[in-house]
């Protein structure tokens, strides 16, 4: 089959569209959707109380996020069920139903900001990588494996009990920059200059699935031996270390003398303290 320009789309695959959305999906629906409505409702108080809009802002570029889940599903070969509850909208193909959304605000915005203000009082970056890893784990055999509300299908390199664990290692670097493009910015986009914070956690998820997962990405869209599948996963792996290791090394210089980001105590020096 060809595209416009006869380029063949055969080499993307056979999406399962056949795949029925589970009997747990509704449930699952509902507990996001409540822990989304209590981010929400935390996020509004906070406005009015400390009168800073950043948490709302960064829940909001959480959403503006999810625009790019359905790349991923497509190069990554996930999908979702046509008839999960509350499709929000089908991007190249995928169906993105409303735990995705809720799921994108929720761990992109959110969780990157409660992150960025645990490492801005000391907590070690690699601790969040490793927090972001174990935590992207449960979630994807919590809605994957266990209740079925999504499916990673044909090869993957690492595939673990309907997983491939190259993926968390990536998504926890993607947490990690996010954490640092935050704590970066944060003093110097004040006012209206936090919508720039709307963008923020896409440009984190975006580069840093494209800096890591392209060769993953590659072999699973060619027709080359499996071997190489696993020696990308290894790439990717060790570009997602190598990025929270840079960010570890930034995060360092902004700290007040005798404190340290990767492993002890400290306070977050804001950039503009210098000046």
């Amino acid at each position: 089959m060809g595209g416009p320009a006869g380029v063949s789309v055969v080499a993307l695959g056979g999406r399962p569209e056949w795949v029925a959305a589970s009997s747990s999906a509704w449930a699952y629906t509902v507990v996001v959707g409540a822990a989304f409505a209590v981010a929400v409702i935390w996020c509004l108080v906070y406005v009015v109380r400390q009168r800073d809009v950043l948490p709302l802002v960064m829940l909001v570029g959480g959403l503006i996020s999810m625009g790019l889940e359905p790349a991923v599903d497509t190069l990554g070969k996930v999908w979702y069920a046509h008839d999960n509850p509350w499709v929000v909208y089908v991007g190249m193909g995928v169906p993105q139903p409303a735990f995705l959304l809720m799921g994108y605000s929720l761990f992109w915005g959110g969780a990157v900001y409660i992150a960025s203000r645990m490492v801005g009082k000391g907590t070690s970056i690699y601790k969040v990588f490793a927090a972001v890893f174990v935590m992207d784990l449960f979630v994807e055999y919590l809605g994957v494996s266990v209740l079925g509300v999504g499916l990673y299908y044909d090869f993957s390199p690492l595939k673990f009990w309907g997983f491939p664990l190259w993926w968390a290692f990536v998504n926890a670097a993607a947490a990690v920059v996010g954490v640092w493009l935050v704590l970066t910015l944060e003093d110097r986009m004040t006012g209206w200059r936090r919508a720039v914070f709307l963008v923020t956690p896409a440009t984190a998820f975006g580069t840093t699935h494209a800096a890591c997962a392209w060769p993953v990405w590659l072999a699973l869209h060619s027709d080359a031996p499996q071997w190489a599948g696993y020696v990308a996963a290894a790439y990717a792996i060790a570009m997602s270390l190598g990025l929270t290791a840079f960010v570890a090394t930034e995060l360092r210089a902004k700290l007040l003398p005798g404190s340290r980001v990767d492993g002890g105590e400290g306070r977050w020096r804001s950039p503009l303290a210098a000046h």
